[in-house]
């Protein structure tokens, strides 16, 4: 899991970050903690990285916290946000992105663990798993962490952040068991996580990890209307950005 922090007062990113490792801890979670001084800086980084959770201050130099989530929505994340500002002026339109909580500073423990543990909730009910075995081991690949499959004879190449995972298995097998709209079998030798898809180059998906992924000779612009439908129509029933 990664969660974000968005703050461009240093001492106090870094006792925020201090603060949930300490909570992700006590709950004995896989998690790392990035934090960025602004929101372009975040929007760069969530091109590479998945993050399950964010905590945003609104008042940032040059584009404001709130600039940032929404482009953070258009670009297709679900991060659990939690907005930490100075005011409760943006808390009404904090909704129209989903923020789960809203701070307002000095920032206090137990209301960061209250947050922490909302933002832990919304972000378990986003996630599945995949599983696999290799090795004769069972293995549990959470959906978000997969980027693509690639096959390669009788294996196939699962694609995460953190590695590769190898089970003798086809794709068709691994499609079957990938019953999410976010996956897609984009060419006979591919399934892409439409989640992780940063847009399209001609006939290609771009990935997350500078990865270009190829699609079905004929099929791009088909393609390109169900990543886009997907990016877009996700948010259907939950906000608006027009």
């Amino acid at each position: 899991m990664k969660i974000a922090i968005c703050e461009d007062n240093a001492a106090e990113r870094e006792a925020l970050a201090a603060q949930l490792i300490t909570l992700a801890q006590r709950r004995r979670l896989d998690a790392e903690v990035l934090a960025y001084d602004s929101g372009e800086s975040l929007l760069a980084a969530g091109k590479k990285h998945l993050f399950s959770i964010v905590f945003i201050d609104i008042y940032l130099p040059g584009m404001n916290g709130m600039e940032a989530a929404l482009k953070l929505r258009k670009s297709g994340s679900r991060a659990a946000l939690v907005f930490t500002t100075v005011t409760r002026d943006f808390l009404a339109q904090s909704y129209s992105v989903w923020a789960v909580h809203y701070l307002v500073k000095p920032l206090v423990e137990n209301e960061i663990d209250e947050a922490f543990s909302r933002a832990l909730t919304v972000a378990a009910d986003e996630e599945k798993t995949l599983e696999i075995t290799v090795a004769y081991h069972h293995e549990y690949i959470p959906y978000s962490h997969i980027r693509y499959i690639e096959a390669q004879g009788r294996q196939c190449r699962i694609h995460t952040g953190t590695g590769i995972h190898a089970p003798y298995t086809s794709i068709t097998e691994l499609m079957e068991q990938l019953v999410d709209e976010r996956f897609v079998c984009c060419h006979r030798s591919y399934i892409v996580n439409l989640e992780h898809v940063i847009g399209m180059q001609k006939d290609k998906l771009a990935v997350r990890g500078d990865v270009l992924v190829p699609v079905r000779r004929g099929e791009a612009a088909a393609m390109r209307e169900r990543f886009e439908s997907y990016r877009f129509g996700k948010t259907s029933g939950r906000a608006s950005y027009e």
